[in-house]
């Protein structure tokens, strides 16, 4: 018997996807679980959760010894909470008894120093660390026009596009989709504002890359691959995601809408979807391997690809924690897949396993 656990931080979050999962396992091979690490006894080491019941199709609470094979789809940010979950987190990974479906990637900055060194360079763009608003300012010297990301965080969140006109500086952004503009008029003042967002995180810059379709609405393509029970990594969608029109970012959370990724190939000439289409096949069959040869084992990656009016393709950012709106909008199709891949990669793991001890069984 697999014994198959879910983590997430809370348990209002996953939840829907958690029990589709857990309603397709088989009973007579998978007991599975749902778990938050903050519920784990230091000591006995048993987990205060639940556990679900397949005769009454819904989730009963229970304590129960770690599972051997553990989902992780917690996702963290700067509240103690998440720090004392990451911490569990790490104690979990360094268990010889515990095998995570897949294990979450580093930091923005450390993907782009692997991403940058490898074949899929020409597809990454330029970025460089920063440490203080002068920093920003002489890049701008260069890059004139600029976004500044924070190296740690998701969804969009603490992204600005920086521009110099002049000796006029402006810094923008487009939380929930609403675009503000600060305006600074001298270096000075600048540069203490930089200093203010720096000191609270770690940041990088990028030149601004114009990522807009025809109606100047920013938009990515954004592709969810997972490996299969072959262990090969399998291209499971692809959808658009496009941001509000003069806006900055085509992330949902920053009210971006969702479109099918033929609608938008549909909508190219011969040449330049031919072109697109073997460009991104280069990206994604090449990607995953990059990854795994420098970060611990993946099971699944949500990549964002920029595509500019040139036609140039831009790999914008890697997820080890994918979430699945925009493929699962936009190929209805694919949710039976989508809930069953994750079961049918443990049974793989579970396979190349050691014993385990009784308890575990």
């Amino acid at each position: 018997m697999i014994t198959f656990g879910m983590m997430s931080l809370s348990f209002k979050s996953e939840l829907t996807y958690f029990t589709e999962i857990a309603r397709r396992a088989n009973p007579n091979m998978f007991t599975c679980f749902r778990f938050s690490p903050a519920k784990i006894h230091p000591v006995t080491q048993l987990v205060s959760g639940e556990k679900f019941d397949h005769k009454k199709g819904c989730w009963v609470k229970s304590e129960f010894p770690l599972p051997m094979i553990v989902y992780d789809r917690c996702f963290y940010t700067n509240d103690p909470l998440s720090k004392q979950a990451m911490a569990i987190v790490k104690w979990l990974k360094k268990k010889d008894d515990i095998t995570f479906l897949g294990n979450g990637l580093p930091n923005k900055w450390a993907i782009y120093e692997v991403l940058s060194n490898s074949s899929l360079s020409p597809y990454i763009p330029k970025t460089i660390l920063i440490g203080s608003g002068k920093d920003v300012v002489a890049q701008l010297e260069v890059m004139k026009k600029a976004v500044l990301k924070p190296i740690s965080g998701s969804g969009g969140a603490g992204i600005y596009k920086i521009e110099k006109s002049g000796g006029e500086f402006e810094i923008s952004a487009d939380p929930g989709g609403r675009l503000s503009t600060k305006t600074f008029h001298s270096t000075s003042e600048t540069e203490d504002w930089l200093d203010s967002l720096l000191s609270k995180k770690e940041y990088m810059m990028q030149p601004y890359l114009e990522l807009s379709d025809t109606e100047n609405c920013p938009f990515d393509i954004r592709v969810l691959l997972q490996k299969d029970h072959e262990e090969k990594w399998i291209v499971r969608g692809k959808g658009i995601r496009r941001g509000s029109k003069d806006g900055i970012l085509s992330n949902l959370r920053a009210g971006g809408e969702i479109l099918p990724f033929e609608e938008y190939t549909n909508s190219l000439n011969f040449r330049s979807k031919r072109f697109i289409l073997h460009e991104l096949e280069e990206i994604l069959s090449k990607l995953p391997g990059i990854l795994e040869a420098s970060f611990p084992r993946l099971f699944e990656l949500g990549v964002d690809i920029g595509v500019s009016k040139d036609h140039a393709l831009w790999v914008l950012d890697t997820n080890s924690k994918p979430g699945r709106k925009v493929i699962a909008s936009t190929n209805p199709d694919l949710k039976e897949v989508l809930y069953n891949a994750p079961l049918e990669y443990a049974r793989v793991l579970s396979e190349i396993l050691p014993e385990r001890e009784e308890q575990h069984l």
